[in-house]
């Protein structure tokens, strides 16, 4: 049931940016445990007594807990922990951020194997 994504960014130029992960804040997170247990009126709500994988084992799987949790996660505040290069974290205030908002969507390529034309811009074999 623990699931994990994880997503490797290479950024160039070179940056100092070694690690960044992020998390749905964990009092918003608190919140939605409390609710769905009220609403499934759940009295022996252990919320915030034991970690949050064992929270979301004891919840009560519906279409109702799963859109509410959808929801949380494209609404609530994120916390953030960025590391430098030199394994520091990088100033600023990372907690309770907003989500990002995705201003435009790139049309993914199409490449030859699916139909798509040629890259022009380099030759498909070294020259002699």
């Amino acid at each position: 049931m623990e699931e994990m994504c994880v997503n490797y960014i290479h950024y160039y130029p070179r940056t100092k940016l070694e690690l960044c992960k992020s998390h749905v804040d964990p009092g918003y997170l608190q919140k939605y445990f409390n609710f769905i247990n009220r609403f499934h009126r759940n009295d022996q709500c252990v919320c915030g007594e034991v970690g949050v994988t064992e929270q979301y084992s004891q919840l009560q799987w519906d279409a109702f807990t799963t859109e509410v949790l959808d929801s949380l996660y494209n609404t609530a505040p994120i916390s953030m922990h960025c590391n430098q290069s030199n394994a520091r974290l990088f100033p600023g205030e990372w907690d309770k951020q907003p989500v990002p908002v995705v201003t435009s969507i790139l049309e993914k390529p199409r490449y030859p194997c699916e139909g798509g034309a040629l890259s022009t811009s380099r030759p498909l074999t070294p020259p002699i």
